[in-house]
């Protein structure tokens, strides 16, 4: 059977499981089910992609031959629990987790893996497949393939990726995603309370950005903590003495960024 006429259930209708449904649709791919504990957000996603909404996992059938468990990583091991029960240990199943190790799912399914679109998601903000990293690894090389083929519909980007790489890589997207798009809110509070208009900031944050592109961020590193200049740094600490909170951020980062430069 060709990869293009398997049949694809998604498990979860969030920010991964939408735009991940979407794609395998626009792509050409055929999904059966797609399950969410809110029937809404299942049938949203479920109209969109031309599939059946479901909100019982018990509903779940073995008529598809991929299944892909795109929850939140605490109900990982009971879907996989449950939906061991209605369609057996032989079909393909995979999770979408970055930081859950495949052997969760081991002990339920002979062909199983994982299929981790390394990107933030969010349901609401368009993503651009073709530059999405795809992390691949399954128990057997035959699973393996097939999860390569698949992935490789969906964007050229696409790696074998051990447990322990994707755990690894899953700590530094923290740093890269969540940590900086928290210091983006640490900002953008600052200014608020300031009466002062963040999208000042944006041209610097989008040129931040861009010049990683090509170089180490490590050689782009600018600012007062790399340039030892104490009196700028005293300047804004005595300002972050009325938010004690992100007067210890900055003194932190500072300190990180000043052990960096030293090395």
């Amino acid at each position: 059977m060709s990869i293009r006429d398997k049949k694809i259930t998604i498990i979860g209708s969030g920010n991964v499981g939408f735009h991940l449904g979407k794609r395998l649709f626009e792509m050409g791919f055929s999904i059966y089910q797609v399950f969410s504990r809110n029937l809404d957000k299942a049938t949203r996603l479920a109209t969109a992609i031309d599939a059946h909404p479901i909100n019982q996992l018990n509903q779940i059938t073995d008529q598809s031959d991929i299944y892909i468990i795109a929850v939140k990583d605490v109900g990982i091991g009971r879907v996989a629990h449950v939906l061991s029960e209605s369609v057996g240990n032989q079909k393909i199943v995979v999770h979408t987790s970055g930081a859950t190790s495949s052997e969760l799912i081991s002990k339920y399914f002979d062909n199983y893996g994982v299929f981790y679109p390394l990107q933030t998601f969010s349901i609401e903000q368009e993503v651009d497949f073709e530059q999405i990293p795809f992390c691949i690894d399954a128990k057997s090389p035959e699973v393996k393939e097939t999860l390569l083929e698949l992935a490789n519909y969906l964007s050229p980007k696409v790696y074998r990726i051990s447990d322990r790489e994707r755990q690894i890589l899953h700590v530094a997207a923290v740093f890269v995603n969540n940590f900086t798009n928290h210091l983006y809110s640490v900002g953008e509070d600052i200014l608020e309370k300031e009466k002062i208009n963040f999208d000042i900031l944006k041209p610097l944050i989008f040129e931040t950005a861009r010049k990683i592109e090509n170089q180490r961020a490590e050689d782009m590193q600018t600012g007062p903590a790399k340039r030892g200049d104490t009196d700028t740094i005293s300047q804004h600490m005595e300002y972050l003495d009325k938010h004690p909170e992100y007067q210890k951020l900055y003194k932190t980062l500072t300190e990180s960024i000043s052990k960096h430069k030293a090395k």
